[in-house]
């Protein structure tokens, strides 16, 4: 039988692990899936100064592990890697399945971030992860003493030069023909950076067959051929969110997941929080939108798991029953001749075994067997036998007999 969580979250940065440590100390059931490492783009931020609570700059990394390590600590249980690749929302129930197997929860948290833009030059695809890279922090102590390029014309791509001229000895910033953005000062600084060069010039392909050789740039109307052994690609960052469209959720005109003020999804249950929501796009306001949709899943799940504990009666068809939702019934069905109950047959559909209804089921009608004051059970159904054998001490006070039949 497969485990139900009562929420998996997909996604451990600093959205997911937030939710994680809000949902986990909660009380719930709670399963991280990661498809990297822990603590997502956090990772990529050599010196955090601006989340609350820091006197002291904080690099990225040490956050992440702080949040893991306090996550795990309130009970929330983490995989990776492990990437999520295809998604069932239908249903109370929902199914998240990996390449390593099949997951399921009451309630999902997407807090998947956002996916590093390709630049989509020659010879980019086939040299990933032989000297190009999408994550300077990542990679770049790898090239320390080598001469490398980076990418881009925006801030970010500004940052990453400016971390790599403290590894490498030559840093070429390569503009794609754009013109250069972000904060004088920043752009001042780099320019006084005497390993560091910026060439307004378009990228037209990245050299090598094993490994990165060189890149060819076009100035105006010139060719130029720079040897580099790395070449970091900062075109900013977009929602990889198609996954969750195709599974039922409404995305808004740029890709990114619509979600309410409570991180409510259209599809009861789901919610989504951080940067794959396009609001913000900053540690503090991921972590401050995991919170809430952590709280919001919380007061979902526990209205959900109140109304999966009423147990209702049916005395004319002889059933103790759930309906769990319209149309789907979980029941135990009984006889009663004088003082013996017949506990013939019990039911829950699949999808929502592993849930404790059907055990609350056969605890009222042992209840209402006592109040009833009932004197022989015949026991005629194998999951009751299983019960009765696990909650000896509430049914003492019957004769029980055995004629298992389904």
């Amino acid at each position: 039988m497969i485990a139900v969580y009562d929420v998996i979250i997909i996604g451990g940065g600093p959205a997911g692990l937030t939710a994680a440590i809000y949902s986990a100390r909660a009380g719930l059931k709670t399963l991280v899936l990661e498809k990297a490492a822990p603590g997502g783009k956090l990772g990529e931020i050599p010196h955090l100064e601006n989340f609350p609570g820091l006197t002291q700059p904080i690099n990225g990394v040490e956050l992440a592990m702080k949040m893991y390590e306090q996550a795990v600590k309130f009970g929330a249980e983490i995989r990776y890697p492990e990437a999520v690749v295809d998604l069932d929302l239908k249903g109370l129930v929902k199914k998240v399945r990996t390449r390593s197997g099949e997951y399921r929860a009451l309630s999902i948290i997407i807090a998947t971030g956002l996916e590093k833009k390709k630049a989509l030059k020659p010879g980019e695809a086939k040299l990933i992860g032989k000297g190009v890279s999408y994550c300077a922090v990542c990679d770049g102590p790898i090239f320390k003493g080598k001469d490398v390029a980076v990418l881009g014309n925006s801030e970010k791509a500004i940052e990453e030069a400016l971390f790599l001229s403290n590894l490498a000895s030559k840093v070429y910033l390569i503009t794609d023909g754009e013109k250069l953005e972000g904060p004088e000062k920043l752009i001042d600084r780099l320019k006084q950076q005497e390993n560091v060069k910026i060439v307004d010039a378009e990228l037209k392909e990245i050299v090598g067959e094993e490994r990165v050789k060189s890149i060819i740039v076009k100035e105006k109307h010139k060719e130029q051929e720079i040897y580099v052994s790395a070449v970091f690609i900062v075109k900013g960052d977009e929602p990889k969110t198609e996954i969750f469209k195709k599974a039922g959720l409404e995305l808004n005109k740029i890709g990114f997941l619509k979600v309410n003020l409570n991180q409510e999804t259209n599809i009861p249950g789901v919610y989504a929080a951080g940067d794959c929501t396009g609001r913000g796009l900053q540690v503090v306001v991921a972590a401050g939108d995991g919170a809430v949709a952590a709280l919001s899943a919380n007061k979902y799940i526990k209205a959900l798991k109140a109304k999966m504990r009423k147990v209702e009666i049916d005395e004319k068809e002889g059933l103790f029953y759930v309906e769990i939702e319209q149309g789907k019934r979980a029941y135990h069905r009984f006889k009663i001749e004088g003082k013996t109950m017949k506990m013939q047959s019990t039911y829950t559909p699949p999808e929502y075994r592993g849930l404790g209804i059907a055990s609350r089921i056969i605890d009222a009608a042992i209840k209402y067997a006592k109040q009833r004051e009932i004197k022989k059970l015949i026991v005629e159904c194998s999951y009751v036998e299983k019960w009765i054998k696990n909650n000896s001490d509430k049914v003492s006070e019957f004769e029980i007999i055995y004629d298992i039949k389904a």
